[in-house]
């Protein structure tokens, strides 16, 4: 999602008459910050007050989850610019106005020569900003925003406020041009992508979604992928719709943080784990071949041994390929951030990660053997020449393993067929096949 909003703020920036620099040089550095967990704040603040520090003449402006209220010490009063590196925060839906914001801090800037590419701060204008991608290849639309599910850890809610959900006329727009524009890769997005409306005051349709752009499949588009999910709106007619898709990706990631029911119950999470047994095994009766990841939140408020055990007992039964698993941390203004006289001390909570995560990779590092000596479709992300001069190519494959390869040449942007050949972790290491490796010598020949 980070991802996303900062090519959004990028093209605003540039179609502002600003031009993209090194950090060395910049005149204004834009942050773009997640409060999950304190720690990424923490390392947020550290950061830029070190950049401060060693640009004392740059200026410094904060978006993302950490901002409350938009604007700068004038106007606004947003806790963060009591911090003295910071000058002034916008909220993401505030993007697009973000050039007025900047003009009085910009005095010798011509803001009047691009001032008809300003927009007022809204999320629909938010939403129309077209971005600046870094891969043409892999792009990512944000198909709504917020959350109105107000789990008991998750500070969303009050940071990305309620959920807000863009036309799918527009959605199914910026996919197609996408397409046209060279994507192989479309990932929705959205706190919870399949609470999905055709806008906000419409019906769910999250599966006529995902439908509606695999026609693009005729256009060259060959994945979709959509994060995050929620199982309380994972429906049997979006694993239908799924499992019918020409561009459908084997891999799905459902969010289930915990493995008990009083443990879900604590976190508000609105369903129990016999409803996520049952959204799996329909997964995978529909869909055998597929990779599930999930999320999993160990040591939170109240978590007893005998809870955490169950929680083990469960990834084993269900079988997850990854989770990313973290560390109950609070949060101000959640709910859980007041079960104070429940926190598990820190040790205790590193403690079970460790047991839980040695679970987890047992699990899947064996899953994943069984792929070694396959044949697999890989999206290559990125290119780095070795010093033997060959390519070290590395990306995803369908099933959203990691995998790297080496080559004559880079195939970022590329699907090819690759032999895997090692495990090492999480991680293969791959060759092109054959035939394809005869076929680049008599080209070169």
């Amino acid at each position: 999602m980070n991802h996303s909003d900062s090519e959004r703020v990028a093209s605003v920036l540039e179609n502002a008459g600003f031009i993209k620099g090194s950090e060395e040089e910049a005149e204004l550095l834009v942050v773009n910050t997640c409060s999950v967990r304190q720690k990424s704040e923490d390392k947020a603040v550290g950061y830029m007050r070190q950049y401060k520090m060693d640009h004392p003449q740059s200026k410094i402006a904060v978006t993302g989850c950490m901002v409350r209220q938009t604007g700068d010490e004038t106007n606004s009063k947003d806790k963060l610019l009591k911090l003295d590196p910071i000058d002034f925060v916008f909220r993401i839906e505030d993007a697009a106005r973000v050039p007025k914001m900047l003009e009085p801090h910009f005095p010798k800037h011509d803001f009047e020569v691009f001032a008809d590419s300003f927009g007022s701060g809204s999320i629909e204008n938010y939403f129309r900003i077209n971005p600046k991608t870094q891969n043409k290849a892999q792009v990512y639309v944000p198909i709504m925003q917020g959350c109105d599910k107000f789990c008991t850890f998750c500070i969303v809610p009050y940071t990305r406020g309620r959920e807000i959900s863009r036309p799918l006329a527009d959605v199914v727009t910026e996919c197609k041009a996408h397409v046209e524009a060279g994507a192989k890769e479309i990932t929705l997005l959205g706190q919870n992508v399949n609470s999905y409306r055709d806008g906000t005051e419409g019906e769910k349709c999250f599966a006529r979604l995902l439908l509606e752009i695999d026609k693009f499949h005729e256009l060259g588009l060959s994945r979709v992928r959509f994060t995050s999910a929620h199982p309380q709106d994972f429906t049997d007619d979006v694993i239908d719709a799924l499992a019918s898709m020409k561009t459908h990706c084997p891999y799905i990631h459902l969010p289930v943080q915990h493995g008990c029911d009083e443990m879900l119950r604590s976190m508000n999470r609105n369903y129990k784990i016999e409803k996520y047994f049952d959204i799996i095994g329909k997964i995978r009766k529909a869909m055998p071949d597929t990779t599930l990841a999930t999320d999993i939140i160990v040591g939170f408020p109240g978590e007893t041994e005998e809870q955490f055990e169950r929680l083990c007992d469960f990834a084993r039964e269900i079988q997850f390929d990854f989770s990313y698993t973290a560390i109950y941390s609070p949060r101000k203004h959640t709910a859980a951030a007041r079960m104070e006289k429940e926190f598990i001390p820190r040790p205790g909570q590193r403690e079970r990660f460790a047991r839980f995560d040695d679970v987890i990779r047992e699990i899947a590092w064996k899953k994943r053997s069984k792929y070694v000596g396959k044949e697999v479709e890989v999206l290559v992300e990125k290119s780095e020449i070795m010093e033997n001069g060959l390519y070290k190519n590395t990306g995803r494959s369908r099933e959203f393993f990691e995998i790297w390869f080496e080559a004559g040449r880079p195939y970022v942007g590329k699907e090819v067929q690759v032999l895997l050949k090692k495990q090492k972790g999480y991680v293969f290491a791959g060759e092109l096949p054959e035939l394809e490796i005869k076929g680049m010598k008599m080209m070169g020949s």
